[in-house]
């Protein structure tokens, strides 16, 4: 075992519309890490880093899907730097406990309801260089194409769904395909107590964030972007009380 902690560093990643960018949510975090770093992502990032993975980020970029493009850029600034990769629509309600930090890596299920056996990828903490994100990685580089593949008897390519190819489904098959047993996964209801399915997590134990879901196309969302870092805690704390009621 290596006693060495994860770099207590938080990464937020956000490419497209600034307007909506939600820094209301990443304040959120803020609030309660004063001691962390904490490292916001954007379109300069996207757009002039050499990233491995840069002809995969714009070929994705095209069919529209720019939740595909922040996933391979989280994975590589994991790689690289260590930390925390958590979706930027995400309300922290409570400080990340220090014992996490001690894991290999860690994540969390994305629902042991609605999606069993799938790992979330939008929380997702690990060591620079750490096996199971390296595997991803090199994956993402030598794959011929992310975004599309050919249907040969419509005689067009067909859009691949991120979700599958560099969100949850590649991390999980990743995860079971090389055995790595290092990996804590937590509960969903440490970073995803309410699933965009509408199932969420009723129970007294710990709770650490709410996800908005905006690229589900939560209702009001913009709305919500002019709420300070203190009323969007409130608004998301309700949200898990009330089952959504308070939308």
């Amino acid at each position: 075992m290596v006693n060495r902690r994860i770099p207590q560093k938080l990464h937020f990643v956000w490419v497209g519309d600034d307007a909506l960018c939600p820094h209301n949510c990443i304040d959120s975090w803020r609030e309660l890490h004063p001691d962390f770093e904490i490292r916001l992502w954007g379109n300069a990032d996207w757009k002039e880093r050499p990233w491995r993975t840069r002809h995969h980020m714009d070929a994705i970029a095209a069919t529209g899907q720019l939740c595909g493009v922040a996933d391979l850029m989280r994975w590589e600034i994991l790689m690289d730097e260590g930390g925390m990769v958590l979706d930027a629509d995400s309300v922290c309600l409570s400080r990340i406990p220090d014992w996490m930090f001690d894991c290999t890596a860690f994540a969390s299920w994305e629902n042991e309801h609605v999606k069993p056996g799938l790992i979330a990828n939008g929380f997702f903490a690990a060591h620079p260089g750490d096996r199971l994100v390296a595997r991803l990685v090199d994956t993402f580089v030598k794959a011929e194409n992310l975004a599309t593949r050919y249907v040969w008897y419509k005689l067009k390519h067909k859009r691949l769904a991120s979700w599958r190819t560099t969100g949850p489904l590649a991390l999980s098959e990743a995860y079971r395909s090389m055995n790595y047993t290092a990996l804590t996964v937590l509960p969903s209801q440490f970073f995803m107590p309410k699933h965009y399915s509408g199932v969420r997590y009723e129970g007294d134990g710990p709770v650490i964030c709410h996800q908005l879901f905006a690229s589900t196309g939560t209702s009001g969302y913009q709305e919500l972007l002019k709420l300070s870092a203190t009323e969007i805690r409130g608004y998301a704390m309700g949200d898990l009380i009330n089952g959504g009621s308070n939308r």
